[in-house]
């Protein structure tokens, strides 16, 4: 998919964390792209994540303990769309080719794929999927 004919993006967990921390990490172009008209989503696999490293000792951000409720009012009042898990998000998945293994990574691939988005991602493991990527 080119990113001409996307629907809108959808935040890969960095970029979502970047964002709202108004992290340098993020590109002037991935910020200006969040910026467009487009809409911008985020996954609830994301938050899935986040909890898997905050657990792990593995992050680089400092979270409050209520970090999912702030998170999420932030997203809100950012205009940021949801994606939750669905079914067809599954089968999805499991169809994907093997060339990236990160099972985080891989769902957004599926939504994405399902969803007709791109993904905002520093990540070039996207690079093999049917999705449009910017960074």
């Amino acid at each position: 998919m080119k990113p001409s004919t996307v629907r809108g993006w959808l935040l890969d967990t960095h970029a979502l964390l970047w964002m709202l921390y108004g992290d340098r990490r993020l590109k002037s172009s991935a910020r200006r792209i969040i910026d467009s008209d487009l809409p911008i989503h985020y996954s609830t696999a994301s938050f899935w994540e986040i909890a898997l490293k905050r657990s792990a000792k593995g992050f680089d951000f400092e979270n409050v303990d209520d970090w999912d409720i702030l998170l999420t009012r932030e997203l809100e009042r950012l205009g940021v769309v949801r994606i939750d898990l669905e079914p067809a998000d599954c089968p999805a998945m499991e169809s994907l080719e093997f060339h990236h293994r990160d099972p985080f990574d891989r769902l957004l691939i599926a939504q994405d794929i399902q969803r007709r988005i791109g993904i905002i991602t520093k990540d070039p493991a996207f690079d093999p999927y049917p999705v449009a990527s910017t960074w």
